[in-house]
């Protein structure tokens, strides 16, 4: 009873809604707003209509289409006959579906409006329906268990701030939560927030996220500390590196590693910019600044004590280099580019430091925050001070690259585990 009442306030306020808007109509087709207006209004196009019981995901817009990737890559492997409906709440979201994700159809949402999400639903006759992260709309979920259309939320995430917003209408909330099959939400904390929203708690799985997942590295963990023996490096030489640098970087860096020098005068810096065209211009920098300095791809024998830069300006040896570090400051992320892969030296067990500009990382970035595995720093100062922090304290460093690998290994097979998942729901559907 409860229940019923919850999704008939809710469907009143949507139905009231929509009539409010309908007088705007017609300046809506003016604007913006007029691309896919039919398809909000649950006009499909006839592609999707001619589909067979296709697969429906959907997600919010450009991020959480990209997340979903490894996911569909791996329902088009299981289901090779399987058409695909990816769905999303913006233009820009529908138009990345279609160019990254190789759908067999991308629409956007329809309005959440039972008369129409019912509609919808007779028409796609989906086989299951996958939400990504937080796109719980109760009416297309009501709708998806009128037609036995299990619903399943992927790489599920509630903040506490989302959390707040939900108890405001806890009759809702529960009622929504209770159409869905499977919530497989990405940390603990995220689980014990929905299931403290009303979602059953036989329901509720933590599998990790699906967005790290795509971030992550796949190469295995080097064996051996390949660089230590091909630069000849004793035990007694910290290394630090600065990965994938940008101009203005490379002097951050430097700047950084003044003060080490002072209290470890044999600590080794490798940089290695990020493009091949710049190899000169940072070893002519090396030169200006007056910093002992040597070149990869002249070195002929081992490193010289009394080297205290090394320029990587030779290409894939990186990751060979990454398990001889204390620590690693990838760029891009303090010159505004949005940041580079800053999973791969928690591969081999370092830290990570980083600066503010993580908007291609940020799934990872998060990740490795919470656990106590990275840094962010915002300028020289910052990155001296955890640098001298990691050298007076290498047991400080050695725990934070455990937690870094820790981050990395919950993430290996996110995809595979919330395929299971599906495939089973699926099971129980049919």
């Amino acid at each position: 009873m409860a229940r019923a009442l919850s999704y008939g306030a809710y469907d009143l306020t949507g139905t009231l809604l929509g009539l409010v808007a309908l007088p705007l109509l017609p300046l809506l087709c003016l604007t913006r707003y007029r691309h896919g207006l039919g398809e909000r209004l649950g006009r499909l196009p006839a592609a999707v209509r001619r589909l067979h019981r296709p697969v429906w995901v959907h997600a919010a817009s450009v991020g959480e289409v990209l997340a979903a990737a490894p996911l569909v890559q791996r329902l088009r492997a299981d289901m090779p006959g399987c058409p695909i409906v990816v769905s999303t709440t913006s233009v820009t979201g529908r138009e990345t579906a279609r160019a990254r994700l190789g759908a067999d159809a991308a629409i956007l949402l329809p309005a959440d409006i039972r008369c129409i999400t019912n509609r919808v639903m007779r028409l796609i006759q989906p086989r299951c329906l996958i939400l990504v992260e937080t796109e719980l709309w109760p009416a297309l979920l009501r709708s998806a268990r009128r037609c036995d259309v299990p619903a399943i939320l992927v790489s599920g995430r509630i903040s506490e701030r989302s959390a707040r917003r939900y108890a405001w209408v806890p009759w809702v909330t529960r009622a929504m939560l209770s159409q869905v099959n499977r919530l497989a939400m990405q940390t603990e904390a995220d689980a014990a927030r929905v299931i403290a929203l009303g979602a059953p708690a036989a329901r509720v799985l933590v599998v990790g996220s699906l967005k790290l997942a795509r971030e992550a590295p796949t190469k295995p963990l080097t064996a051996a500390p390949h660089g230590s023996a091909a630069l000849a490096l004793g035990d007694e030489r910290a290394v630090f590196i600065a990965a994938s640098t940008h101009p203005g970087e490379e002097d951050m860096v430097l700047d950084a590693c003044s003060a080490l020098w002072e209290q470890c005068p044999e600590m080794l810096l490798v940089i290695a910019p990020r493009r091949p065209e710049r190899f000169d211009e940072v070893a002519q920098m090396l030169a200006r600044a007056g910093v002992a300095g040597e070149r990869r791809s002249q070195l002929r024998g081992p490193v010289a004590p009394a080297t205290r830069v090394l320029l990587l300006d030779t290409l894939g040896e990186l990751p060979d280099l990454l398990p001889i570090a204390r620590s690693v400051f990838v760029g891009g992320t303090i010159a505004a580019v949005g940041g580079h892969n800053i999973l791969e030296p928690g591969l081999s067990g370092k830290p990570v430091a980083f600066g503010p500009h993580i908007a291609n990382v940020a799934a990872a970035a998060e990740a490795l925050l919470e656990n106590s595995a990275a840094t962010l720093v915002h300028d020289a100062q910052e990155l001296r001070a955890e640098w001298l922090r990691l050298l007076a304290h290498p047991e400080i460093a050695s725990a934070m690259g455990a937690s870094a690998r820790a981050v990395i290994d919950a993430s290996a097979g996110v995809a595979e585990r919330t395929l299971a998942i599906i495939r089973s729901c699926m099971v129980e559907g049919a």
